[in-house]
């Protein structure tokens, strides 16, 4: 007896592209519909959650709202695991993995042609395959693109990257500092004390001093 993915794998990939698309195919089996739907909402759920045991109780919840079928958190697992294996869910842009998936269905109906004698067909499928195979491609490569490499190494350091150094010493005494000549500077008193307090505290900002206007 045959298996769901067995069952899948005998259907042509234009139906399936077709219900994938459409939302249904008078091609394919009620049976292999609810199945194939499942497969989908799993590979899309797992695309955000990637703990196969959260992905499964989503997937749960789904299956028994929109398909009105008890099924079992087990199964669920075991539908994420066909969905990955299925779809060669190894990136995170979903159509890449439908064009790679139909690419290989299209390579092995071009094996079926070949061994009919059928090299209209045959060469049909392969251009079919390769213009999935592209897009695929195309489409990994603007991913690529779009993507930030972060280089972390204990041998770069901060000032390579454009950073300065600074002495965490004086970035607190300079905190200190601006809290004392603020508080020195609303004191109702003559600018000569404020800076003479200044002084006192040592602190010796040119800036600082300048600021303060002679009485």
């Amino acid at each position: 007896m045959k298996s769901e993915i067995e069952k899948l794998d005998s259907i042509h990939p234009d139906l399936i592209s077709a219900f994938l698309t459409n939302g249904d195919c008078e091609g394919i089996p009620h049976d292999m519909k609810l199945f194939l739907q499942q497969l989908q909402w799993s590979a899309e759920i797992f695309e955000y959650e990637r703990n196969i045991t959260r992905a499964a109780k989503k997937l749960k919840l789904r299956i028994n709202a929109e398909q009105h079928i008890k099924i079992e958190e087990r199964t669920c697992m075991a539908r994420i695991y066909q969905a990955i294996n299925y779809f060669q869910v190894d990136c995170n842009v979903p159509i890449k993995v439908w064009e790679s998936n139909f690419a290989n269905k299209y390579e092995d109906l071009a094996k079926l042609c070949a061994l009919n004698r059928d090299y209209k067909g045959m060469k049909s499928c392969y251009d079919a395959s390769l213009e999935c195979r592209r897009r695929a491609s195309e489409i990994a490569e603007a991913d690529r693109d779009l993507g930030v490499t972060f280089i972390i190494s204990p041998n770069i350091t901060a000032e390579e990257l454009g950073f300065s150094k600074k002495n965490l010493k004086e970035i607190a005494a300079k905190h200190n500092q601006g809290f004392y000549i603020t508080l020195i500077d609303s004191l109702p008193i003559e600018t000569k004390e404020k800076k003479r307090l200044l002084r006192d505290a040592d602190i010796q900002d040119a800036e600082i001093m300048e600021e303060l206007p002679n009485d």
